[in-house]
């Protein structure tokens, strides 16, 4: 069963540019069952979806560790193209 988990790197040191996300791609793909990565030095986002089979969770916040990064639970980045709006529309 496939999973998705939101992280975001709190303290230091923090993804700071383009490198800092390749690497964090890089070493994440290379864990068993994950099948997807992005991270984002400017929102200090990582975004992983994994096979839970294979992978636990607290095993990506581990290789995070090693690489540096503290990193704590975020809520899911929403579909960029979804828009909320509230109240009524005006005539």
């Amino acid at each position: 069963m496939f999973k998705s988990v939101s992280l975001k790197v709190v303290g230091d040191p923090q993804l700071h540019c383009e490198s800092c996300e390749q690497r964090v791609v890089r070493v994440l793909k290379t864990l068993a069952g994950v099948q997807q990565v992005s991270a984002d030095a400017s929102t200090q986002r990582i975004e992983v979806l994994f096979d839970l089979a294979q992978v636990k969770p607290a095993t990506i916040v581990e290789r995070l560790g090693l690489l540096g990064y503290t990193t704590e639970t975020a809520a899911p980045m929403a579909h960029p193209q979804v828009q909320q709006t509230s109240g009524a529309r005006r005539s």
